[in-house]
């Protein structure tokens, strides 16, 4: 509706009721256009507001009379019964009194509201001059753009402020429910589509704008905009903006639950990766590496073998250090229906790497036992070996001599 409203259709608030303003033109009105846009602006005011009544200015000066007369019909079915009195700017060659003034007589039962014919400077014996804009020789400072632009904004932060919260309803209603499933990982399809921080922000800036009153008027004159409270809903704003600071809280609180048990997921998964290699793949090792060997040879041989397993097995060791402090750090932090999790995982894994650690040991020792065994069983083979050799030898020499 923006190029509609940049059309001058005005709604103002004033403390002795709503002045609607409705600029003609030289150009064929559009009544569609116009009751649109007359539904849209009487949406704005709160119903206490509307209670004090409307004055409508017509402003036909540029207008055709028929146009005008058209206009002034539509009124009854499209403003509420409030209005008390429309005002028919005239141009300076104004139409034919008799016909004018006839056709307004005749309708004013039918009307529901009185009509009266005005020239723009003799408006004020019907509005104060402070409540009128300088087209009408009040001393009213109106910024149509201005309102216009803040009105988008407020439009676009209402729309989206309130998908968004429909959103993080449906987000954190089925996060409640999903909690007795054990929620999965965030994906796409629970993300809100646009960003709660932004919204927020974008509400803050609305509602400070909304709070300033501006006295920013020449020679004292007050500035006024119809962003008032009524008018741009400024309880609206912080309406919504309390219910999106309590959704996003549960949100928030929501994602924190969801990245904690994705978390705790993903320990989990590596924690059984671990285990499963070492009672697997990694037993399998060592009951395959089950010999000392007969000799140093076979037994180094064996030996290096040993530590290419050991090798193997650190790399899981290492995972095993990294897991424990993850595990430590959410225990640290975890709430009290995650810590049994927690220690059964961290049980479970400490039993079985200290369990094979333990096993790399022993057969650790056993080898380098074994390793001494074959050099201490070939040092004594030489020294008896160099025994009977020097036992040979003075048995020969004595039968020599």
């Amino acid at each position: 509706m923006k190029h509609i409203l940049n059309k001058k259709y005005a709604i103002e608030d004033r403390r002795s009721g709503l002045i609607l303003t409705i600029p003609l033109c030289l150009e064929q009105t559009n009544m569609d256009e116009l009751s649109v846009t007359l539904d849209y602006l009487l949406s704005i005011p709160s119903e206490k507001c509307k209670a004090r009544g409307f004055t409508v200015i017509v402003d036909g000066r540029k207008s055709q009379w028929n146009v005008v007369k058209t206009v002034v019909v539509m009124l009854q079915n499209v403003v509420p019964a409030e209005v008390s009195l429309v005002c028919v700017v005239k141009p300076d060659e104004f139409w034919d009194k008799k016909v004018t003034h006839f056709c307004f007589w005749k309708e004013k039962d039918r009307l529901g509201f009185e009509v009266i014919l005005v020239s723009a400077n003799k408006l004020t014996r019907y509005i104060e001059p402070c409540q009128l804009t300088e087209d009408f020789g009040g001393s009213l400072t109106y910024d149509h753009m201005d309102w216009l632009n803040k009105r988008l904004v407020f439009e676009k932060f209402t729309k989206e402020s309130t998908s968004l919260l429909d959103e993080l309803a449906l987000i954190n209603n089925g996060s409640d429910k999903g909690n007795q499933e054990k929620e999965r990982s965030v994906d796409l399809n629970f993300l809100p589509s646009v960003d709660p921080e932004t919204v927020l922000q974008t509400g803050h800036e609305l509602l400070s704008e909304l709070q300033q009153r501006r006295f920013n008027g020449s020679d004292g004159g007050v500035s006024w905009s119809p962003m008032d409270d009524e008018l741009l809903a400024q309880p609206q704003v912080m309406k919504l903006l309390d219910s999106l600071r309590e959704q996003y809280t549960r949100y928030q609180e929501v994602c924190r639950q969801r990245s904690k048990r994705t978390q705790l997921e993903e320990i989990q998964q590596k924690v059984m990766q671990v285990v499963n290699w070492l009672e697997g793949p990694g037993s399998e090792q060592l009951r395959a590496q089950w010999g000392i060997g007969d000799s140093i040879r076979a037994s180094q041989a064996l030996q290096q073998k040993h530590e290419e397993i050991e090798s193997q097995h650190s790399e899981w060791f290492a995972v095993y250090v990294e897991l424990n402090q993850q595990i430590a750090a959410l225990l640290n932090a975890g709430d009290e229906e995650d810590l049994v999790e927690l220690k059964s995982l961290q049980q479970q894994l400490s039993d079985v790497c200290y369990r094979q650690a333990s096993q790399l040991e022993f057969r650790q020792n056993l080898l380098q036992a074994a390793l001494e065994f074959h050099g201490v069983a070939q040092d004594v083979s030489v020294f008896f070996f160099l025994i009977i050799i020097t036992m040979v030898r003075q048995l020969s020499q004595l039968i020599l001599n």
